[in-house]
């Protein structure tokens, strides 16, 4: 009994050892981050403070944070957006000062929070401020300049130059012989249908900004519509083959068949190109173009074509997903 005592013991030692020589072998080789795991927090940005506030933009200051490990980025949210969810800003730690423009509008109360955030994903605590952007009161400084791109019997096609604003958005007011006819929103096109063959019509543009300031009309533009029969009234016929390439970071390649008239030849037709329902750009006489769009969800492109006469085909569409960067 004595001797397997021993026996036992010894191989319970030898077992033991060899044990202990594999975690030491193992801890050598572990990283450095085995050892010491970050769990301290960046110490919160002090002093948040607005600076600046005009009805399109919040500018923003703080003291800086600091962290043990030295590396870390500030997180800068808004309630701008739509939706609710607000919009979230990485910034640099060097960063102690944002001016915010993106979807602000006059006379709107508007909340942001910082923190700072570490490698290892400590985040400091909030700070708060809440403040109200001023009212737009100043209103668009010059005139748009309407441009006539299609007469035709029954219609005619016009396009317009930007007003000039202190800020970001434009709105298109239509008036038609003296009487407001349309707003076309941020568009500076449109085509007025149903009008009366052989008949004088004045138009006139004014521009409307955020706060309902108004600019100056536009010298009025008199047309008369065509005489029946007199010009070209048959459409283009629709691109077919319709198709986008994802090009990356936002980037498409569309590409399409040409269309036909019976008058305006092929290397003359226009092919307008929308993307989610706005007016992107329009190019003539080719089978392809390049839009950008929002990365990482669906857009809708649709392609339309134009004759000399200003006649429009039937719009053709389609859905893309278009990625990211690499």
């Amino acid at each position: 009994m004595t001797i397997r005592y021993k026996s036992a013991l010894l191989s319970n030692l030898r077992m033991n050892a060899g044990l202990t020589g594999m975690v030491l072998a193992l801890l050598f080789v572990l990283p450095a981050y085995a050892w010491w795991i970050d769990k301290t927090k960046p110490t919160t940005p002090g002093n948040f403070r607005v600076t600046a506030v005009t009805p399109f933009s919040v500018s923003l200051a703080w003291s800086p944070s600091t962290d043990n490990s030295g590396k870390f980025t500030y997180r800068l949210w808004s309630s701008a957006g739509l939706g609710g969810s607000g919009i979230t800003r990485t910034l640099p730690k060097t960063a102690t000062s944002y001016t915010w423009t993106l979807m602000i509008f006059p006379a709107t109360a508007y909340t942001f929070r910082l923190h700072a955030v570490d490698e290892a994903g400590n985040a400091s605590s909030q700070v708060t401020v809440t403040v109200t952007t001023r009212p737009d009161t100043i209103a668009p400084s010059t005139a748009p300049v309407i441009t006539v791109e299609h007469v035709n019997d029954t219609f005619v096609e016009l396009r317009w130059t930007a007003a000039v604003d202190d800020g970001p958005y434009l709105f298109y007011d239509v008036w038609v012989n003296g009487q407001f006819f349309v707003s076309t929103g941020t568009e500076r096109s449109i085509t007025i249908e149903q009008l009366t063959p052989e008949t004088a019509y004045a138009f006139a543009v004014q521009a409307r900004d955020r706060g309902n300031n108004l600019s100056p009309f536009s010298a009025p533009v008199t047309i008369t519509t065509a005489a029946p029969g007199s010009v070209d009234t048959t459409r283009p016929t629709t691109p077919q083959d319709f198709m986008a390439f994802d090009q990356g970071c936002g980037q498409a390649l569309l590409t399409w068949t040409q269309s036909t008239d019976n008058v305006t030849p092929q290397s003359l037709i226009r092919y307008d190109i929308y993307v989610d329902g706005f007016l992107d750009h329009s190019v003539v006489g080719v089978g392809s173009t390049t839009v950008f769009s929002g990365q990482n969800w669906i857009s809708v492109f649709d392609i339309q074509a134009v004759d000399e006469s200003g006649n429009f085909s039937l719009v053709n569409s389609l859905d893309a997903q278009l990625g990211g960067c690499p």
